[in-house]
């Protein structure tokens, strides 16, 4: 009898450590987070600014015709002169020698005389250049007054309008080649100009402009007398 009262106890001892144990709570299985999707990057990476070219290559290649300043007058166009050329000074200044000097370097073919007449002048030119600024001391060397170079310059334009040639005017000495004697040659050249070039500093008085104004002369002023043949190359299609 005791022993079954000791089996007893000891299965009631076992029935209660169960019960206790079953008391602990379950722990809930940690779930496992929903994995997130990364939104997409909506944003664009702006574009990079065009390039812009450097304007300081306006005055060795113009883009397009009046590229120059021209204080309202016309502007010169690319290849707008075509043959021949004969040059030659009105005045009688070393400036003419600021063109012919930088064509013969690009290999323009040319014909200079600066004392030529007008029965040197034939057909077979199709443009004259006029380079205008009086010298004394020119003229001195080539035995001549300023009345001597104004009749020859006026017999050589007359002979050039009358065959047709292109007259190209250009003024590239400056301030210093302005005053009685200079001016007396512009006023006598640029009204029979068809084309003109003229550095900035020759012109503060707008006297070759107002000249030029009537009758709408296509022109290019620049700012440096070297200009002067950067544009009368682009005149040429060169």
């Amino acid at each position: 009898m005791k022993k079954f009262i000791a089996l007893a106890l000891a299965a009631l001892m076992l029935l209660s450590l169960a019960a206790c144990g079953n008391d602990t709570p379950t722990q809930a299985p940690t779930q496992k987070p929903a994995e997130t999707t990364k939104a997409a990057d909506t944003t664009t990476e702006a574009a990079a600014p065009a390039e812009t070219k450097d304007s300081s290559d306006a005055t060795k290649a113009p883009a397009a015709d009046g590229e120059w300043e021209t204080k309202g007058l016309p502007a010169v166009t690319a290849g707008c002169l075509d043959g021949k050329i004969l040059i030659m000074s009105v005045g009688q200044s070393a400036d003419v020698d600021l063109v012919c000097t930088p064509l013969k370097r690009a290999k323009i073919d040319y014909y200079q005389n600066n004392l030529i007449e007008a029965d040197g002048v034939t057909d077979s030119y199709k443009i004259l250049i006029c380079v205008v600024g009086g010298s004394n001391k020119g003229l001195g060397a080539a035995s001549m007054d300023q009345a001597d170079e104004e009749k020859r310059v006026t017999g050589v334009l007359e002979k050039a309008k009358s065959l047709g040639l292109t007259i190209v005017c250009i003024h590239n000495g400056g301030v210093d080649r302005r005053g009685t004697l200079s001016d007396a040659f512009i006023k006598l050249a640029f009204p029979e100009a068809n084309y003109a070039i003229v550095l900035n500093s020759s012109d503060t008085d707008n006297l070759i402009h107002d000249i030029l104004a009537a009758k709408s002369t296509p022109t290019a002023y620049v700012e440096k007398a070297s200009e002067c043949v950067t544009v009368l190359k682009y005149m040429l299609g060169k």
